[in-house]
């Protein structure tokens, strides 16, 4: 075992969206602190012309390495365990890389909603009528408390939104205009209009037009949103890159390939450091990393797993899982999607943008909320003709003219709330994925109230299609991925509920924090990643006031001493 005895200030462990904005914002107000970030990934280039072609050329993600595997099967030995009634696939849901997950995912910015930190309180007398077994909660923190550091966040990543748009209340405005709606959301657009439903466009991450200077350029809409050549779309990986390369921050370094393997405890109270195996050096040795204060900011799968890791004396089912709560919990969110038959399309439709304009927020409401709130999304494959694929294939003209004016297929997909079951958990298992993370064990149940409630939203889904021309509705596919995973180290008022307190420090250990997705208290029905953010900030925030004032002030009193004696 190699020790590097010069303690950090801090560690954070994962290098995604909450590790980068913790880091950011710490470093502003503390230049010379000495940080430093593991990640169990490895590094791709970000905005490289080369990659973007081939991307273009043959479909292929030049990150595909970073995903997980697929469970293991008949025909391949593939990764991860799936244990319980409802499998929860982890292809594809996250990226294991310098970056984390944002290099991938869709922009999707939504706030929660101020009910939503009230899910315990406000649906007790209302949820007899369910029966499944939920273990839930309220936040211990309101929307008010976060609501200044939404708008931070939607500032950092860069969301252009409507700022007119009331269905959350704000404070300050998007700093871009939202994405004009498409020719493609006239048909849903009508069709709501006429039901009297609810609609607005889709914040999301991609920078638009802005007379401030910027080293991330407007979204120029390339349709290769799962690439940007440009950096339009927030990736913690291009601002991670900015804070090494445009700030002076002398004592900040990223390791990566480091995965961390547990953390060390001093007493029961302190964290010092982790172990960890950095694969630049060694596939096997264990080294350790020491640091006043320690972060985890590796999403919810990880940064459980790794509490769970570090058994030892004081701790010994798990750093903070005295209380059997670690991993528990687990939830995400389901994905619906939704097909009908058009029999006609006189305007030629055909799909704009490689990302959604309009969303409903309708059913995400606190008159939905005992059985579930959803959203419904206009997605940008809505109409089922491809153009190009078309004219690929050599289809002459007046084929391909009828094919797009004729009979086709519409679709509308939903985001769907579920609740917390405590038996729902993940845990570690001995053998190691190629990244060089214990692999996971997922035992998930979708609970006995899923039914009813799909069936329930395939009725308000099927008045809209009626609106719009169309028929027969169907359920296409559920996507239960863990690309929303969440909960499982989730924040309370007590011990006896949660994982961490308020300001997201685990209970019972006064320098080790949790900000990930597992922090979460409950999930609403909307895309974790942008109030993921603002704890992010939040914390930081916490921190720079706070804990960093608190720990030098303590410094100096040890040295006072230390020269008085």
């Amino acid at each position: 075992m190699t020790s590097n005895n010069t303690p950090n200030d801090i560690l954070i462990i994962g290098s995604g969206v909450a590790g980068a904005a913790i880091a950011q914002k710490i470093l502003e107000q503390h230049p010379n602190a000495k940080i430093t970030m593991l990640e169990a990934g490895g590094k791709m280039k970000m905005r490289d012309f080369a990659l973007h072609q081939d991307y273009l050329v043959t479909g292929n993600m030049p990150y595909d390495y970073y995903h997980d595997f697929a469970y293991p099967n008949r025909d391949t030995a593939g990764e991860n365990e799936s244990l319980g009634k409802t499998m929860l696939p982890m292809q594809g849901s996250r990226l294991l890389m310098y970056g984390g997950s944002t290099v991938h995912w869709g922009g999707w910015s939504f706030r929660l909603k101020p009910e939503d930190f009230e899910l315990k309180t406000r649906i007790a007398k209302t949820s007899q009528h369910l029966s499944g077994n939920y273990d839930l909660i309220d936040w211990p923190i309101s929307y008010s408390d976060l609501e200044p550091f939404y708008c931070e966040a939607e500032h950092y990543i860069g969301v252009s939104g409507d700022s007119n748009d009331t269905t959350s209340p704000r404070s300050a405005a998007y700093p871009y205009p939202a994405f004009p709606y498409t020719l493609e959301d006239k048909p849903s657009i009508e069709a709501m209009q006429s039901l009297g439903i609810k609609y607005s466009h889709m914040p999301i991450a991609r920078h638009g037009l802005t007379a401030s200077e910027s080293t991330h350029p407007p979204c120029q809409t390339t349709g290769t949103c799962k690439y940007c050549p440009f950096g339009a779309r927030y990736a913690a990986a291009n601002y991670l890159d900015d804070i090494q390369t445009f700030y002076d921050y002398p004592n900040f370094s990223i390791i990566t390939n480091a995965a961390v393997e547990s953390l060390i405890m001093t007493n029961k109270h302190k964290v010092s450091g982790v172990h960890y195996i950095d694969k630049n050096i060694d596939q096997h040795a264990t080294q350790t990393l020491h640091a006043d204060l320690v972060i985890l900011a590796a999403g919810a799968i990880e940064s459980s797993k790794i509490l769970l890791r570090s058994q030892n004396d004081f701790w010994p089912k798990g750093l903070g899982n005295d209380k059997d709560l670690v991993g528990r919990n687990l939830i995400t969110h389901p994905y619906l999607m939704f097909e009908a038959e058009l029999p006609e399309n006189p305007l030629g439709l055909i799909p704009e943008m490689d990302f959604p304009t309009m969303v409903s927020r309708h059913f995400d409401s606190p008159e939905e909320q005992s059985e579930g709130k959803y959203i419904i999304v206009n997605p940008p494959s809505s109409i089922g003709v491809k153009l190009a694929q078309e004219m690929q294939n050599g289809k002459p003209l007046n084929v391909i003219r009828d094919e797009l004016t004729g009979k086709t297929k519409l679709q509308l997909h939903a985001l769907v709330e579920i609740f917390s079951q405590r038996d729902n958990r993940l845990s570690n298992v001995s053998k190691r994925n190629h990244i060089g993370l214990q692999e996971t064990a997922i035992n998930f149940d979708q609970g006995p109230d899923f039914e009813v409630r799909i069936a329930q939203i395939q009725t308000e889904i099927d008045k809209i299609f009626t609106a719009m021309g169309a028929h027969n509705t169907k359920l296409k596919t559920i996507s239960w991925r863990a690309d929303h995973a969440a909960c499982t180290t989730r924040m309370a008022h007590s011990s006896s509920e949660g994982v961490v307190d308020k300001n997201l420090k685990v209970f019972d250990v006064e320098n080790l924090f949790i900000c990930s997705n597992s922090s979460f208290s409950s999930l609403g029905a909307v895309n974790p990643t942008l109030t993921l953010t603002s704890l992010a900030l939040r914390l930081a925030h916490h921190i720079n006031e706070n804990v960093l004032p608190n720990r030098q002030a303590e410094a100096g009193n040890n040295i006072a001493i230390h020269e008085a004696n």
